[in-house]
């Protein structure tokens, strides 16, 4: 059972907010729904003569959606030659792997024990690895987390590409 929501005055909520973090806004051109293809999202900046355009940032709930979504998406060790070898998530190693409960059972350890490494998630309330169409390789992962200091929810809808098949 979950403890009751706190409410929280604005100058409290403000005082939060930092420990989310700022970060460079991504665009995702994926399908609906999908991840795929993280490009920098730009935002007219207006000043004299035409708008120039400017690398646009993300705060509060949408860098939440967006650092989860950036760890979950990054396969383990890819940042090792940047220093951060344990940032990312092991479930890519299932690319291929057909599409059975064995298989979206590894899928659920491995996005937990990613998420375990992320400081500012609290806990996650519900990870679910399902398959809604099992005549493909695709499997959807369905996260509830709850971010640090904050009692609200977060839900997070992630597809993987098995492209193994199902069984």
């Amino acid at each position: 059972m979950s403890p009751p929501a706190v409410r929280r005055s604005a100058t409290e909520l403000e005082r939060l907010w930092p420990r989310l973090g700022r970060d460079l806004a991504l665009v995702w051109a994926g399908p609906a729904g999908g991840f795929d293809g993280g490009d920098l999202l730009t935002t007219a900046r207006p000043g004299p003569g035409l708008p120039l355009a400017d690398v646009a940032v993300t705060e509060r709930v949408d860098s939440a959606v967006q650092l989860l979504v950036n760890r979950l998406m990054t396969r383990q060790g890819e940042l090792a030659p940047l220093g951060h070898p344990e940032y990312g998530s092991r479930h890519h190693e299932l690319v291929g792997e057909p599409n059975s409960e064995r298989t979206r059972n590894l899928v659920k350890l491995y996005v937990l024990a990613c998420l375990r490494q992320e400081r500012r998630v609290q806990r996650v309330d519900r990870c679910v690895v399902t398959s809604p169409d099992r005549r493909t390789g695709v499997v959807r992962i369905e996260l509830t987390v709850r971010l640090v200091d904050d009692d609200r929810p977060l839900d997070v809808v992630l597809p993987l590409e098995l492209a193994g098949g199902a069984v």
